[in-house]
């Protein structure tokens, strides 16, 4: 059988039997009139949110155990939205007032309050749309008075579903996954990160996989590459035996770097640290041996609730997280979110084309309240431990320029009203859009470190929809075109006495590692799973070598040939500790 090519969503290999698991979701008629009065319907809303919370909460509990506080706390956004008064009106409200089903006014509610999530433009909370899902089909099954499904493991298996919900994988025994495979989701799912901390392999995007591949058939899965082969022959089984044995000497090897820093032989040091999508992830990222936290994502701290939070509880939320970072320095991302519509209490309408639309720091400039809020949390913040602020999807000097008043005005305000923050606060701003790499220059005359988004950028630069699967091939961070804009960027920054740091994909790829220090980069931010293979790549080629390797890859024409250049170069330099056949 041909391979599944997916996503790779946690490094890794796995040989195993195949546990398929299929669900069916309950639809329903959002129009659906009830059939009793509707003080019978209210009370069996009120009894299914009450059973739902019940399981909702022992399954938190089962992840507590076995993961821990933070993992657990996934469950919690779950658990608030069957406590949320104003969700639950909205519910009721339905019911009483419009004559609806309880099962049909609970979708429609849940229906409208997805639709921030849908409109924001960012991966990270659309992947969270799917959590919100599963305590929907959970209240309508308790509605019908149907058990939820769960998969249950007997012995170690690769897991192969559609999709997988934090409930769903609270239930399961994590001793007995080998390895997941699913049809759905992302790197940012909750399955990815859980299987990230537990060190399983997990590859997403396998379409059909739950049709085609039947229970018991033998996988091989390659988290590294995101391929998974089905009834392997015997010469791939034997390949990746080698490889796991490999990876186990190599990982022993790789954790007595934890305490060296990222430099090379001859003695250029490069800022490695993490890019974190989850507060609960800063300590897995520490233990990696990173050095601070390169890239936070400020939009949890908006969604994990359905109200905007406010500047007090942004500052405790803020300061949590620089105190987890134990020293080590925090870059705050502030929000960037796309579309038009943030949270429901704020309007807007939907856009046709969000990534060309209300984004990032037009968003912000379009809500100077919110924009406003966020800047005097942040620097309030800044009090408590190093760190810096990093503005999103910038597309001019004048939106950089109107940012920089707006901050100016806010420090002001603090120091009037007599509260500390830190006056020398690092304020940067990310290149992600063609225009930017072409302002570098003026840019940064005016921020004080750039920091290069290669996911948009190479998203922008190409003109390729990066989740639209019927042009992905055409998606590649080594295009040439894009290698380019790296190679401006880090001049103009350079040039104006700054430093310059890259917190895209490309960065957690230990082979474009090296070509990105080659082309200057000061600060690479990965994910924590790739620091210490980034490191050891970093600590065994000379930056003179680097450099070279990028001046070849920039003479070069096509994807595919700074590809294979990149590839014979590592399999020549890198293979004995990179996962490569």
């Amino acid at each position: 059988m041909q391979p599944y090519h997916g996503i790779s969503a946690s490094d890794g290999i796995a040989i195993g039997p195949a546990f398929v698991w299929r669900k069916s979701a309950r639809r329903v008629d959002g129009r659906k009139r009830r059939r009793g009065s509707a003080r019978e319907e209210l009370a069996q809303l009120e009894s299914a949110i009450e059973s739902t919370g019940r399981e909702l909460g022992a399954l938190r509990e089962q992840l507590l155990q076995k993961l821990g506080p933070d993992q657990a706390s996934i469950l919690d956004a779950q658990l608030l939205i069957l406590e949320d008064e104003d969700f639950l009106t909205e519910v009721r409200a339905g019911i009483d007032a419009e004559g609806l089903s309880a099962a049909a006014s609970f979708a429609r509610a849940m229906a409208e309050a997805l639709i921030p999530l849908n409109l924001s433009g960012d991966g990270l909370f659309q992947e969270r749309m799917s959590d919100f899902r599963d305590l929907e089909q959970r209240v309508l099954r308790a509605l019908a008075g149907e058990p939820d499904p769960t998969p249950e493991l007997d012995e170690p298996h690769v897991l192969i579903a559609s999709q997988l919900t934090p409930s769903e994988t609270a239930g399961l025994d994590i001793s007995k996954v080998l390895g997941f495979c699913l049809e759905e989701g992302g790197t940012t799912s909750h399955v990815a990160i859980m299987a990230r901390s537990l060190g399983v392999p997990a590859v997403v995007g396998l379409r059909g996989a739950t049709r085609n591949i039947p229970s018991g058939t033998s996988c091989a899965v390659d988290g590294t590459l995101g391929v998974v082969h089905v009834d392997p022959t015997l010469e791939t089984l034997h390949r990746f035996e080698a490889r796991i044995r490999r990876r186990r000497k190599v990982e022993e090897q790789l954790l007595n770097l934890k305490d060296y820093p990222a430099e090379t032989p001859d003695g250029r040091k490069i800022v490695l640290s993490v890019n974190v999508d989850l507060p609960f992830e800063i300590d897995l990222a520490l233990e990696s041996g990173a050095r601070g936290i390169g890239l936070l994502r400020t939009e949890y701290f908006y969604f994990q609730s359905t109200n905007i939070p406010g500047e007090d509880e942004q500052v405790a939320a803020y300061t949590r997280v620089i105190e987890r970072a134990r020293g080590e320095s925090v870059i705050f991302r502030a929000l960037d979110v796309g579309g038009d519509k943030l949270i429901s209490s704020m309007g807007g309408y939907r856009e046709y084309n969000p990534f060309l639309g209300l984004r990032g720091t037009r968003f912000l400039l379009s809500n100077p309240e919110l924009l406003r809020t966020q800047l005097r949390a942040l620097y309030r913040s800044s009090s408590a431990g190093p760190m810096k602020i990093m503005f999103p999807m910038i597309t001019g000097v004048e939106e950089l320029r109107a940012l920089n008043v707006h901050g100016r005005e806010v420090r002001e305000e603090l120091t009037k009203e007599g509260h500390t923050f830190d006056a020398e606060l690092e304020v940067g701003i990310m290149i992600e859009t063609p225009s930017a790499v072409a302002l570098a220059p003026e840019l940064a005359a005016d921020c004080d470190f750039f920091s290069i988004g290669t996911n948009d950028l190479t998203q922008y630069v190409l003109a390729v929809d990066r989740g639209n699967p019927k042009v992905a091939h055409l998606y590649r961070s080594q295009h040439p075109a894009v290698l380019r804009a790296i190679r401006d960027t880090v001049k103009a920054a350079h040039d104006n006495d700054i430093w310059v740091g890259l917190c895209g994909e490309m960065g957690s790829n230990p082979i474009f590692a090296v070509l990105l220090v080659g082309l200057g980069i000061d600060e690479l931010s990965t994910h924590a799973a790739a620091v210490p293979a980034i490191k050891k790549v970093i600590r065994t080629i000379p930056y003179d070598q680097a450099r070279a390797w990028a001046d070849e890859a920039l003479s070069l024409s096509t994807s595919d040939e700074v590809d294979a250049f990149l590839k014979a170069r590592a399999h020549e330099r890198l293979r004995d500790f990179l996962d490569m056949d």
